[in-house]
């Protein structure tokens, strides 16, 4: 039997509230979920927000900060599994 290329076993779900920001009054947060080996850099999640359209390139580069949150937050924003 061979083995996996990726062993997933070792991987764990972190959760984001990535905030991209316009003005005082145009801004809005943006949950984000990763399963990785260990917690990953706010360039990461942006970049995983991204490539999982979850925000657009215009977007990213309005990002003011990406929060830690738990899995009930991350529901409770409207999060999918």
């Amino acid at each position: 039997m061979s083995k996996p290329i990726f062993d997933t076993s070792k991987l764990v779900s972190f959760y984001f509230d990535l905030h991209v920001f316009h003005s005082r009054k145009n801004g809005y947060s943006v949950p984000v979920k990763i399963q990785a080996e260990s917690k990953p850099t706010e360039e990461q999640v942006i970049e995983n927000a991204l490539m999982n359209d979850l925000i657009d390139s215009d977007n990213a580069d309005c990002v003011d900060y990406v929060d830690d949150i738990d899995e009930n937050t991350y529901v409770e924003m409207g999060g999918k599994f």
